[in-house]
């Protein structure tokens, strides 16, 4: 065998060899670029289509009520679903309305309707349980020795409407509520306006 064919044969190796690389390297290169989040066009970044960003809803809300009676608030929304929303909010301080002093905790869900569901605004049925621990109970209320505290409880279920405006959104929601104070159970109407941030 001369030098040009053994010169030619190593060529043609080191080619396919070189040839085998560039290919896995491309299915590597391809196999991240699919998972990435984010594709290139044009020098600005695009959404990739497999990640839906929609389902990235957040609120943080408080109750103005609840801030003019003098208990502070804080709450949060979260979509969990195509359109359900998990809700909850903590509060605490002294009540103008009938001098109690409270902490205050609530928890429940919405169901939105209609067109704007999937963006959790629009019109809603929500279900949701709120308690509330009296260190200085209600005016008229039970008297409470040294140390103890009152428990007060609402469940309720209840219809609303949020408006979404950029980010800022409004809810008001009108209801029924089985309300629980000093072994006391009630069936009274029950309501609620929340302000919200979206981000």
């Amino acid at each position: 065998m001369n030098k040009f064919s053994l010169a030619l044969i190593l060529f043609v190796s080191f080619s396919c060899i070189n040839a085998q690389t560039v290919v896995a390297s491309a299915s590597k290169s391809s196999s991240r670029n699919l998972q990435d989040a984010y594709v290139e066009l044009d020098g600005s970044y695009l959404e990739n289509p497999g990640i839906d960003e929609s389902t990235r809803i957040y609120e943080l809300h408080t109750r103005p009520i609840s801030l003019l009676q003098g208990v502070i608030t804080i709450g949060f929304e979260t979509k969990i679903v195509s359109n359900t929303s998990l809700l909850f909010d903590i509060g605490a301080g002294s009540s103008l309305f009938d001098e109690s002093e409270l902490v205050t905790g609530m928890i429940g869900v919405r169901y939105y309707l209609g067109a704007e569901a999937d963006q959790i605004s629009g019109n809603f049925l929500s279900f949701r349980h709120r308690s509330r621990w009296y260190s200085v109970p209600p005016a008229g209320g039970p008297s409470l020795g040294s140390g103890e505290g009152l428990y007060g409880a609402n469940t309720n279920f209840m219809f609303g409407r949020k408006i979404v405006s950029q980010k800022l959104s409004a809810a008001a929601e009108i209801g029924v509520g089985r309300q629980t104070v000093s072994g006391i159970t009630l069936l009274l109407p029950t309501w609620a306006v929340t302000l919200g941030f979206r981000f």
